[in-house]
């Protein structure tokens, strides 16, 4: 029987610095965890081995962070609105502006996806 945390998104391996949010579902990693595989839930974005395309698409002005192991079951990922997303750590606020190009694709996607 396959685990909730199969799928899940590696724990950031440091939360003193170093850590950045993706500015679309708020999934917090380091910076070379984005580097190395991306973020989990929007592959869209295309970051893997990519570093500019990881400074483009993630913040590391976040405030707070949220925990979810089991997303489906959990009632303050409901509430945060991560019931769909993969098991990983998410910050609760992002506290920057979205890059204009980047809130273009993130609309288009979600174009997309009606």
């Amino acid at each position: 029987m396959a685990s909730a945390l199969d799928n899940a998104a590696d724990p950031p391996r440091e939360f003193v610095k170093h850590t950045r949010a993706c500015f679309r579902c708020k999934l917090v990693k380091t910076f070379e965890q984005f580097v190395e595989r991306g973020c989990d839930n929007c592959e869209f974005f295309q970051m893997n081995d990519d570093r500019d395309r990881v400074v483009e698409c993630t913040t590391p002005s976040y405030s707070g962070v949220c925990s979810v192991i089991d997303p489906k079951a959990s009632w303050a990922a409901k509430w945060l609105r991560l019931g769909k997303l993969v098991p990983g750590c998410y910050a609760l606020e992002i506290n920057d502006d979205v890059p204009e190009s980047v809130a273009q694709e993130i609309e288009e996607r979600m174009d997309a996806g009606r």
